[in-house]
């Protein structure tokens, strides 16, 4: 991967850094790369070193920041608290809901970086979730349609509260066991 810089140079992390932040306020479009080189007091030339354009920026950033929301859920406990645990890594790692981020997708024109993209989402946020749903079916903790859908109704709601959960709850943790909780539990009283 051409995109991947070495991530251990402190330009490198504070670009990454500020471009994730301005990225998830502002969209891809929304943010240019002389405010990325202004917040970071770096000049062009620097941020080109490193990646070769805004594009690659884009790609790198949402891989550091999936392989960190991935290297962040638990891997052993019930179902119940495995998915608190990535409810609670979604919030912690998330200020946008992530179908904004994907939506960016569509304004980028590398087909190369459209996969990437959509590959870093898939292997570390979508699959996870989905053996951890396939899990869950088959030793009957959980009971549904099948994993995909059970999937996509838990990420459903987790991503409707990312950008709302401070207006809802100061403790993320617990909208994060709040909804875990109706999800497993519904909303019925009987």
């Amino acid at each position: 991967m051409g995109n991947k810089p070495k991530l251990e140079h402190e330009s490198v992390d504070r670009i990454i850094t500020t471009a994730w932040e301005l990225f998830q306020r502002k969209g891809f479009r929304g943010v240019s790369v002389d405010e990325i080189c202004e917040r970071c007091n770096l000049t062009k030339p620097t941020l080109y070193y490193h990646f070769h354009d805004k594009e690659g920026l884009f790609v790198t950033v949402l891989q550091h920041q999936l392989t960190h929301f991935h290297e962040s859920l638990p891997e052993d406990g019930s179902i119940q608290d495995r998915l608190l645990g990535f409810a609670s890594a979604i919030f912690e790692n998330f200020q946008s809901e992530t179908t904004t981020l994907l939506h960016d997708r569509e304004h980028i024109q590398k087909p190369q970086n459209q996969f990437l993209i959509r590959d870093a989402f898939r292997g570390l946020l979508f699959n996870p979730l989905l053996a951890l749903m396939q899990t869950g079916l088959d030793s009957g903790e959980l009971h549904g349609r099948n994993a995909e859908f059970l999937t996509l109704m838990f990420l459903g709601i987790i991503n409707n509260f990312i950008s709302r959960a401070n207006e809802i709850s100061p403790d993320r943790k617990s909208l994060a066991a709040e909804l875990t909780s109706l999800f497993l539990q519904g909303v019925s009283t009987k």
